[in-house]
């Protein structure tokens, strides 16, 4: 499976079923870290085996800046994978 047949099932962070920029990034990271997953936005990031620890590597492989502020406490919220991109889609 290529990258960009894996990435058209991601969500828009507004919900639509089209690949996003942040949607293509979220992807790369994860792959960089895991390799090549199945994703699709209902994906819980636990199922990849993602834990905090390695949650917190990809979003700094995500940050726009070396400084990008992460809010602990939204953390929680991301449970999956469709969570990721919206997540790191708000930081535009």
């Amino acid at each position: 499976m290529t990258g960009s047949s894996t990435t058209q099932h991601l969500l828009h962070p507004a919900g639509h079923a089209v690949p996003s920029a942040a949607g293509d990034r979220v992807h790369d990271a994860i792959t960089r870290r895991l390799g090549e997953q199945p994703l699709t936005p209902d994906t819980e990031l636990a199922a990849l085996g993602i834990d905090s620890l390695l949650l917190l590597r990809i979003l700094g492989d995500l940050a726009v800046d070396p400084t990008q502020e992460i809010d602990p406490y939204q953390l929680a919220d991301v449970v999956t994978v469709a969570d990721l991109v919206a997540f790191v889609a708000s930081w535009n």
